[in-house]
């Protein structure tokens, strides 16, 4: 059991892989409502 405790807190990183994440997911995010937006205003 403590050997598992180790290894997560080994991988955890603070939480920079999560805030990378984030950021990454939210730029896709932005990418898309903005392909979005321009794909409706074609249609009308």
């Amino acid at each position: 059991m403590n050997d598992n405790i180790k290894t997560v807190y080994r991988y955890d990183a603070g939480g920079r892989g999560f805030r990378k994440a984030a950021i990454i997911l939210f730029g896709l995010a932005g990418a898309l409502g903005v392909f979005g937006v321009y794909w409706i205003t074609t249609w009308l």
